[in-house]
């Protein structure tokens, strides 16, 4: 028996972001600080601003973030964090793809994206609770803390 909540982004319906210029899929908004979505990556973009709010963000394909100008290439599968205020846009140089955003409140909570392969979750112990989005060969594992 899985005790996980599990969530699949197709579930859930697209929204626009709050800069107009790409959507998402909201998974969880919770009242404790947290949000939980997937981001559907389809052109080069600014992110929107999120004062007071710490951004956890894990692409699913190989991608360039610019922070406060700062030149920061992101591999897929591998998280990155960086301030919701802070001037952010992407670049999609491998193309269109997908990334799982975590934001959490700063001062209330924090969280940490990790991305397991669908062979290492299958072999994992089932019997612990926890949150994972099903994004096909990969769930990412979510921890907020």
């Amino acid at each position: 028996m899985t005790l996980a909540r599990i969530l699949t982004p197709d579930d859930f319906d697209p929204v626009a972001w709050r800069n107009g210029a790409g959507s998402t899929r909201e998974l969880v908004d919770d009242p404790a600080g947290w949000r939980l979505s997937v981001a559907d990556l389809e052109a080069d973009a600014a992110f929107s601003d999120f004062p007071g709010v710490d951004r956890t963000f894990l692409p699913l394909v190989d991608l360039v973030l610019r922070i406060d100008g700062e030149y920061r290439p992101v591999a897929h599968y591998r998280a990155t964090s960086f301030p919701g205020e802070a001037s952010v846009t992407v670049e999609l140089v491998a193309g269109a793809g997908r990334a799982v955003n975590l934001m959490t409140t700063r001062g209330r909570c924090a969280g940490a994206l990790t991305a397991i392969s669908r062979p290492d979750w299958e072999q994992r112990d089932h019997d612990q609770p926890g949150l994972l989005v099903d994004l096909g060969d990969i769930l990412v594992e979510v921890q907020i803390y």
